[in-house]
């Protein structure tokens, strides 16, 4: 904890030498909104429909595990009287194994829908990356800012958010 307090602490000062130094050569500093970019772009706007699409293939399976499961709880809560306890053992053991099933499928779906988001989210950082140096050449800034809450605060009017997206989308 005190090692990534340090290392934030660290990193705040790195960026504000930075910024000092880019104001007192006279140069300029814009920042984006990594979240705008992605929601805003017509390339995060597709990279989204792909997630949904993903996502909902993986909640068809998760629900179609879950439906299993309720249909074999019922069928033993129906038919508990007339098994043998054998049976009944063999279909409970047959139900924990499903609703196991059940929570991987869970838990696999959730790592599958993050990892494709963060590997669509970083295409989507590649292709506006000649976008961000070009708009930085033509503008010339001295310093773009890719997180902005690693500084206190930048005044809105350096967000270079909407010609990233312009430029991004004519693409």
């Amino acid at each position: 904890m005190r090692r990534q307090s340090l290392l934030a602490i660290a990193c705040c000062v790195v960026i504000g030498l930075a910024l000092c130094t880019a104001s007192y050569a006279g140069g300029k500093v814009g920042y984006i909104n990594l979240q705008r970019l992605v929601n805003e772009s017509r390339i995060g706007q597709a990279a989204k429909k792909e997630i949904q699409k993903l996502r909902k293939q993986k909640e068809t399976v998760v629900a179609n595990k879950l439906r299993e499961i309720n249909q074999l709880r019922e069928l033993i809560n129906k038919e508990r009287d007339r098994m043998t306890p054998g049976e009944r053992r063999n279909k409970l053991e047959t139900l924990q194994k499903a609703y196991k099933e059940y929570q991987r499928l869970f838990a696999d779906a959730k790592e599958d829908i993050l990892r494709e988001d963060r590997e669509l989210v970083s295409i989507i950082l590649n292709k506006a990356d000649p976008v961000l140096k070009k708009v930085a050449k033509k503008k010339k800034y001295t310093i773009i800012l890719k997180d902005p809450n690693a500084v206190g605060y930048l005044d809105p009017s350096v967000d270079i958010t909407d010609e990233i997206i312009e430029e991004l989308n004519k693409r």
